[in-house]
């Protein structure tokens, strides 16, 4: 289970955001997992704040690992986006959305347990919900999503770094690309909590100037 708080820095308005998360192994190799976020809290410009819950996710895994005996892994994952969240406050597209996505990785044990990893992935939008001014409806444009970055094992923790993109110009007079880069640490307190802190730092116009992500991970 994970507690989670993000804060987004972008022109619109900053956003406050707590997620919890819950991820299960049905087997050693395929889990399924929800994430919600329980509350948000946006301070638009020039307007009044603004809070309520957001939208829910719930997704699958399966992992191969150590293919044929080797230090390359493969993921393939699926989740669904369900627009639990109001549109009229902006915390929520108002989507239902498909996301299909693959993630390859690579250890290198001899380099303090080091991985390295990529993921692609796309979304497909089914709009659900509309908001009350037809103006302030987000574009129905699917997106392309891709990332790649990795992580350094240390004895109570890790350090990790990871870039990330999405785009949604190419079909539905979408508008938005988002380029970030994301440093980051973990720290495992106990056998069963884990800390992490992270800072996406937007790399262009279209992204959020810089967030904050917390969050405290307790297995079971």
């Amino acid at each position: 289970m994970e507690v989670a708080s993000l804060y987004q820095n972008h022109a619109g308005g900053d956003t406050w955001t707590i997620p919890l998360s819950l991820e299960y192994g049905l087997t050693d190799d395929w889990q399924v997992e929800a994430e919600w976020d329980a509350w948000m809290q946006r301070f638009p410009a020039n307007h009044s704040a603004v809070r309520g819950i957001g939208d829910l996710e719930l997704g699958t895994q399966y992992s191969f690992m150590s293919l044929g005996g080797s230090t390359f892994h493969i993921a393939p994952r699926f989740s669904l986006g369900v627009p639990a969240g109001s549109v009229n406050k902006d915390l929520s597209e108002g989507f239902l959305e498909y996301e299909p996505a693959i993630i390859l990785a690579k250890d290198f044990p001899e380099l303090h347990r080091t991985q390295v990893f990529t993921e692609l992935g796309a979304g497909f939008v089914q709009r659900i919900n509309r908001p009350r001014d037809s103006d302030d409806a987000e574009p129905s444009a699917h997106e392309l999503n891709w990332g790649a970055g990795f992580f350094v094992l240390f004895r109570h923790g890790a350090a990790t770094f990871e870039f990330n993109g999405s785009n949604n110009t190419w079909n539905h007079r979408g508008t938005d690309t988002e380029l970030y880069l994301t440093p980051g640490c973990l720290w495992r307190v106990t056998r069963s909590v884990e800390l992490g802190l992270g800072m996406p730092v937007g790399l262009n116009q279209g992204s959020d100037r810089f967030e904050v992500v917390a969050h405290v991970v307790w297995e079971f």
